[in-house]
């Protein structure tokens, strides 16, 4: 049998071995025919080189193992490629981000029924499309927007109790421990995430002082963060957004984040960058909250017109959501360097911390074409080469770091947001 190139494969060959996917998936059977329809399939797998029996192998009437129709993976490249028509997928980087987007996409398109999948609108269905007059600009008063918002809902006084103790130069790790064991959700909460794939620990921990010497004060900030900031929003109407969706974005890059700071050659608190992650889109449930009409004209505008939703919001009220979140970080008296972050993410070059804010730049835009969760931005932001080089960033790291983020994903959301009920 020899090793050949895709590309060199010709009709009457068989294979010599089967062929699965990166997840084990069984593509074509051992013995089975080559065909113009099996080589497209492998092609946009991601297939390079096969097996092949020499002349006179064996036949086979092997029928693929699922009846895939022939035209869904290209419908999932157009689909993909219409997500990505602002992007150079010329690039190596983006290209590789595309080809793994495209097959998440024909997984997606094959194994989830047609009702269940609807997840490409981020505009609920009760919202009729229909054309949306610009209506112009509109003052906004980012610091009422904030003060109502946390009228309707109060952070917790054990986040201000807590991040006064970490500031506290005189608080032993027992004493913060004694005042998180207060919140039984809270301090359930710190010990799932030790205990997670998060940290992949060899034991069990069992003590909050414990998890609290092994984690850190920051690391803990950061659970706090999390957890307020899923309980300061957990009534916006379900008509509006998809919590559950829009939280799962969320955690999902703030996973990204930490996972693309330990990969930089860099010396950084990598979990620093999680919260940033986590937060980056709070400014956007700010204006649902507050503005639901509005709100729900600007996604119906963005993706009728094909702009960016927070160039719509830029548009509309001189200022994006980046910007009402970043204030908002600021009000909860988080790191400068947090409040820049999410101020930034979304065009990382207005600043000096270009490298922190890049991180997060990136993790949103790695999770927005990967089609995790759903904070509203329908197409992919573009990827600036700037931003590829000052991470280091190339083709080769970006699926062990997308497979470390699905390893990891389901234990931190389901610790941060919980199962709904």
């Amino acid at each position: 049998m020899n090793l050949i190139n895709i590309s060199n494969l010709g009709s009457g060959m068989t294979l010599a071995q089967d062929i699965k996917d990166q997840h084990g998936r069984l593509l074509a059977s051992c013995g089975q025919e080559i065909t113009p329809k099996l080589i497209r399939i492998f092609k946009i797998w991601g297939i390079g080189k096969i097996r092949i029996n020499e002349s006179g192998g064996k036949e086979s009437n092997i029928e693929l193992p699922y009846n895939l129709p022939e035209n869904i993976l290209q419908k999932a490249t157009d689909i993909v490629r219409h997500r990505f028509q602002y992007n150079d997928i010329n690039d190596t980087f983006v290209y590789e981000l595309f080809r793994i987007s495209c097959l998440r996409k024909a997984r997606n398109l094959f194994e989830v029924s047609e009702k269940n999948r609807l997840n490409d609108h981020f505009i609920p269905e009760i919202v009729p499309a229909q054309k949306v007059p610009n209506a112009g600009k509109q003052k906004m008063n980012v610091d009422h927007l904030i003060e109502k918002t946390l009228r309707l809902e109060t952070i917790p006084d054990i986040y201000y109790k807590i991040i006064a103790a970490i500031n506290n130069p005189e608080a032993s790790l027992h004493d913060i421990a004694q005042i998180v064991n207060k919140d039984i959700t809270l301090s359930a909460k710190v010990l799932q995430l030790v205990n997670s794939s998060f940290y992949s620990l060899r034991q069990k921990v069992d003590t909050l002082t414990w998890a609290l010497a092994l984690i850190g004060t920051n690391q803990l900030m950061n659970i706090v963060s999390g957890v307020s900031a899923v309980s300061l929003f957990k009534n916006i109407p379900s008509q509006l957004i998809n919590m559950a969706s829009f939280w799962e974005h969320s955690i999902a890059c703030g996973t990204t984040a930490r996972l693309l700071a330990g990969h930089c050659n860099r010396r950084v608190a990598a979990e620093r960058f999680f919260v940033a992650g986590l937060l980056h889109d709070i400014g956007r449930l700010i204006l649902i909250q507050n503005l639901p009409g509005p709100c729900l004209d600007l996604f119906q505008r963005a993706r009728k017109e094909e702009i960016f939703l927070f160039v719509a919001e830029t548009d509309k009220f001189n200022m994006d959501h980046s910007h009402i979140g970043a204030q908002m970080a600021f009000h909860w008296n988080l790191p400068e360097t947090l409040v820049d972050m999410i101020n930034d993410h979304h065009l990382p070059g207005r600043e000096k911390a270009f490298f922190e804010a890049s991180i997060i730049n990136m993790s949103d835009i790695i999770v927005n074409a990967l089609e995790i969760g759903n904070s509203g931005e329908f197409f992919v932001p573009v990827i600036e080469p700037r931003v590829c080089t000052e991470l280091h960033l190339n083709k080769d790291m970006l699926q062990p770091l997308i497979n470390q983020l699905e390893n990891q994903l389901e234990d931190i959301f389901q610790i941060i947001y919980g199962i709904p009920e």
